[in-house]
């Protein structure tokens, strides 16, 4: 093992790792997939919402062969949670087959990654599983294989997808250990309903899902108080109720992750959905955040980080299809550098290029704007308790008592929501309209 040296070793069998090993193949190179668990996918226990338009370029049947739970017939309902409340904006569930539109699976990794890796295997790449990666091989400068506690593996490139608490990503100094503010923590319950109780409730037939987010304030100790967001979603026959916060945001806050999933399943609404079913496991996940600031970061002599190791997730956190995507462009950037019998960083920085034609350079660029901003999409999302008293005074504007508000609704809307949020140079004319509306409504109910 240790004098045949591989066109390219890809660690982590993960849906990065395993479409890089599986575009390599494809392309006639030499490649190895390595595994830490017993199997890919046995240390990643998480269910997940799979975007899979890129899974739909590499294995076009997918969908008849995959392990997949539901297919989302709708984009995210988003749900504002107050203690007493809940506010549901619209949203358009539609039946209508549509190429043009982004297809979304609920998915198990425990059984995806396996089934992902194994099209890998097929294609012709190697699978060692049950192999630890503890360091990386070196020769002249530049990265020449890695070494695990099985023995050393030589080869012209290392592919890091080792996910966001990365061997090879710390080891070749392309990126340190994440920041607090640089990663969310996921936690997660999987809860049986019988798939029959979840298709009535939720209105669906076999086979479609529903995917929908919560966003409240929680709060914290000595006054402080942090977002969370929650996402319920359908499985085949099970639910996941999952929270996710930033882990500088649950440090601030104080309050642990598990107490706010445990007090989700306590809210009305929530409990009325989840009515029924028992305890399968619970997870915990993490996941990189914010992108990152050079992407020149990603790539080095004799190496690459795609996925997680690279922090490939857009803006909102999603990394299933960005995953898979710089995966691909990582197999192509070694493929050309194969071609040139030069593995040098020069030679392997058009995986830039090919990140950009994959459209993950904007999402990098996209992820970092949204991180560098203070509070990013926290900013309007810390205000449930606002918007719910809009929506309550929009719906109940008859039953609303004489003097319990000093603005119209517009008034209140710009004082609680608006004005804290828009530039100044936009304040003065959206101010003079509050006040000519205010004005116009207290002499309405006056006249009441």
């Amino acid at each position: 093992m240790t004098e045949h040296v591989h066109d390219c070793i890809v660690v982590g069998a993960g849906p990065a790792g395993s479409a890089a090993a599986l575009q390599l193949a494809r392309d006639g190179l030499d490649v190895v997939l390595l595994e830490r668990g017993n199997r890919p996918g046995e240390k990643n226990v998480m269910s997940g919402v799979l975007i899979a338009d890129k899974l739909y370029e590499l294995v076009p049947d997918f969908e008849d062969r995959a392990p997949l739970q539901r297919r989302i017939t709708s984009g995210y309902t988003i749900h504002y949670l107050t203690a007493d409340a809940v506010l549901s904006l619209p949203t358009l569930r539609d039946y209508r087959h549509d190429s043009s539109q982004p297809l979304y699976f609920t998915v198990f990794r425990s059984e995806f990654d396996a089934w992902f890796a194994e099209e890998a295997v097929d294609a012709g790449s190697e699978l060692f599983t049950a192999t630890l990666v503890e360091d990386l091989l070196w020769e002249s400068g530049r990265v020449a294989g890695v070494r695990t506690r099985r023995g050393d593996l030589r080869a012209r490139v290392v592919i890091g997808a080792d996910g966001v608490n990365s061997t090879v990503a710390e080891k070749s100094g392309l990126r340190p250990r994440l920041a607090p503010a640089e990663a969310s923590l996921i936690t997660r319950e999987i809860l049986d309903l019988p798939a029959e109780v979840i298709e009535e409730r939720f209105a669906l037939q076999p086979g479609e899902g529903v995917l929908s987010l919560f966003t409240g304030v929680v709060p914290g100790v000595d006054g402080r108080e942090g977002v969370y967001y929650t996402e319920l979603y359908t499985n085949r026959d099970s639910l996941s109720l999952t929270t996710e916060a930033r882990l500088d945001t649950l440090q601030a806050c104080g309050v642990p992750a598990y107490e706010v999933l445990a007090a989700r399943e306590r809210h009305p609404y929530i409990a009325r959905l989840i009515e029924g079913a028992t305890l399968r496991e619970y997870q915990a996940h993490l996941i990189p955040w914010g992108g990152v600031k050079d992407l020149g970061c990603l790539c080095g002599h004799g190496v690459l980080l795609a996925g997680d190791a690279g922090k490939f997730t857009t803006k909102e956190g999603v990394g299933s299809w960005p995953a898979m995507a710089s995966g691909a462009a990582a197999a192509r950037a070694v493929k050309c550098a194969r071609e040139r019998g030069d593995f040098s960083r020069g030679t392997l920085s058009a995986y830039v290029n090919f990140l950009d034609e994959e459209g993950l350079v904007d999402t990098q660029r996209e992820a970092r704007a949204e991180w560098s901003h203070p509070g990013g999409r926290q900013v309007v999302d810390r205000r449930p308790e606002q918007i719910v008293r809009l929506a309550r005074r929009y719906f109940d504007s008859l039953r609303v008592p004489p003097g319990e508000h000093p603005y119209s609704m517009w008034g209140e809307a710009y004082y609680s929501l608006i004005r804290p949020l828009v530039s100044w140079y936009l304040r003065w004319p959206l101010g003079l309209a509050t006040w000519i509306d205010t004005r116009r409504w207290r002499r309405l109910r006056a006249r009441k």
